[in-house]
């Protein structure tokens, strides 16, 4: 079920049947939305925290224990979120907490210092997992002007230079109602939850809407990059492809051509890579489809002198012929339902996915139709043009 408040944000609404409620508060705020001062985003997300107009971050921190069981928040390129989950009874304070840490942000001077040199010691460590550096690596050479080239926590010296004022700026602009939308998986009733997000969320005034930013188009360079890290053991790879020019439709497909080509240890990539060659210790898919990311990714781990045997076997598994039928292709669509369906068992997976989808206003469909033919024909689309990184162990590295 879906409403809008008086405000103008939007909630998508979910019944739930445990005595716990998830709640999910997505903004159109993400990093990608930065221009000149890159780490705005991240920093904004921080100071949320630090204080409103009438509680302190003492008193903020301890309502968060006392009323969640899980509450986290996290910036990406296109979203912010705030989310978590609580008891259906404590639903309102959560929510009175929530809107007042969204709305009422204090932004003072020493709460600020202080969380600039946290963001700084965490984009320090940002990419100490293989995983994060190989994607930062291979973002920062397929792209030239797209805000995916620079880590979302940004680039040190802008971190460097942000002030509290470029801070409160970057809120001003993009935490606006209209912006905003809440994904909430509960047992209570609709009523009852409009009218709770009504009471605390109707103060929310939006300031004047300002032109967006586009989604960048630039196409990733399509070339082999190889870099190096320290202390590493084995190398890894990740591999992309644009999806960016698929229709509803070709994306269903498509997911369903990813439920055998890249999922799990039956899949057609682990088989020729892991099971068969003995090449790879883990291969990865996933299809990355939000604003400002329309991206197939494929990542795995093996020792540097099998890459070269690993990416032509890669190579041969995107011509094979798959032998997959009609009969095949319902028990496809039936894995990815019980998976969607697995994370609405998990209220906070659910609650995150209808607030992100709906400030994206992007969601991948299934259609139960879809036929052996248009699953071939957007495999061949897709997989053209790849952009691919390699780390290495660095040679004087002991």
């Amino acid at each position: 079920m879906e409403s809008v408040l008086s405000s103008g944000i939007k909630v998508i609404y979910k019944k739930g049947s445990s005595k716990l409620t998830s709640i999910s508060i997505g903004i159109d705020a993400g990093a990608a939305l930065e221009e000149n001062l890159l780490g705005l985003a991240h920093m904004t997300e921080h100071m949320v925290y630090k204080g409103t107009e009438s509680r302190n971050e003492n008193e903020i921190n301890e309502e968060l224990t006392k009323l969640f069981g899980f509450q986290n928040a996290m910036t990406n390129y296109p979203y912010v979120i705030y989310y978590g989950s609580l008891l259906e009874e404590d639903l309102e304070d959560g929510v009175n907490l929530f809107s007042d840490i969204i709305i009422n942000p204090a932004f003072n001077e020493e709460g600020f210092k202080e969380e600039k040199q946290v963001v700084i010691q965490e984009l320090q460590e940002w990419d100490e997992e293989i995983e994060q550096f190989c994607e930062d690596k291979l973002f920062f050479n397929v792209y030239t002007n797209n805000r995916l080239k620079y880590p979302i926590i940004g680039k040190m010296d802008d971190l460097i230079k942000i002030n509290l004022e470029d801070i409160k700026k970057f809120y001003k602009s993009n935490y606006t109602p209209l912006r905003t939308s809440i994904g909430i998986v509960s047992r209570l009733e609709f009523s009852k939850v409009i009218e709770i997000l009504e009471r605390y969320f109707s103060s929310w005034n939006s300031s004047k809407e300002e032109e967006r930013k586009g989604e960048n188009q630039e196409a990733p360079k399509v070339s082999i990059y190889e870099d190096y890290k320290e202390g590493i053991n084995n190398s890894r790879v990740q591999i992309i492809f644009q999806l960016k020019d698929l229709s509803e439709r070709e994306l269903s497909a498509f997911r369903v051509f990813n439920e055998f080509f890249g999922e799990g240890v039956n899949s057609i990539l682990f088989n020729e890579l892991r099971t068969k060659s003995g090449l790879v210790y883990d291969v990865l898919t996933n299809i990355s489809y939000e604003k400002h990311i329309n991206l197939y990714k494929i990542t795995f781990l093996a020792a540097e002198d099998k890459i070269s045997r690993a990416l032509e076997i890669f190579n041969n598994a995107i011509s094979m012929e798959y032998n997959i039928n009609e009969e095949k292709i319902k028990e496809y669509i039936k894995s990815i339902k019980r998976k969607k369906l697995f994370k609405e068992e998990q209220g906070i997976y659910l609650a995150k996915e209808l607030s992100v989808n709906s400030v994206m206003n992007r969601n991948i469909p299934i259609f139960e139709d879809i036929t052996v033919e248009e699953i071939k024909i957007v495999k061949d689309k897709v997989f053209k043009n790849p952009s691919i990184e390699i780390i290495n162990r660095r040679k004087d590295y002991k």
